[in-house]
């Protein structure tokens, strides 16, 4: 592989890294922004409503994002640093278990979805589980993150020209 492509390689999960915190960061605002609003629920539930679709959107792409960009070499099997096929051996069960949390709120309160009757009388204790699946995914996925930024050490020499 040329010193190039590798580059280009390492700077496109650089990008996709950003964008996934970016999307992250988006994610944890919204969140703390919909709990707040429990708070205030019976005085606007038309408010909630509108923050809830938001979120759910928002949770969605987050979650694609991680699948489809960061961990998708490691779900094809094309990933070659060892020390991240390990890892993510580890902690992908976990992230996925994550994943399957968030999906299931998103069923749940996805109000873009007309046929969900949404129940806000539980959402109080489906953000608390869902808050505390993101952070795990959270702590897991900078474990995934670090070690992917980290890999400088595991590269294959690339032979000098002649």
């Amino acid at each position: 592989m040329s010193s190039q492509s590798i580059t280009d390689r390492r700077d496109r999960t650089r990008n996709e890294i950003r964008q996934l915190i970016e999307d992250r960061n988006s994610v944890l605002s919204h969140f703390y922004q919909l709990a707040k609003l429990t708070d205030e629920m019976e005085t606007d539930t038309n408010a909630t409503l509108i923050q809830l679709e938001d979120f759910c959107q928002e949770l969605v792409d987050y979650l694609a994002k991680g699948h489809f960009e960061i961990y998708r070499r490691i779900e094809e099997g094309t990933e070659r640093r060892s020390r991240i096929t390990a890892l993510a051996a580890s902690i992908m069960e976990r992230i996925n278990a994550t994943t399957q949390v968030a999906i299931d709120f998103n069923d749940t309160y996805d109000s873009s979805n007309k046929t969900i009757e949404v129940d806000l009388q539980k959402l109080p204790a489906h953000l608390t589980r869902l808050g505390e699946e993101l952070a795990t995914r959270i702590e897991l996925e900078d474990q995934f993150i670090n070690t992917l930024l980290d890999g400088s050490h595991e590269r294959q020499a690339v032979p000098e020209p002649a």
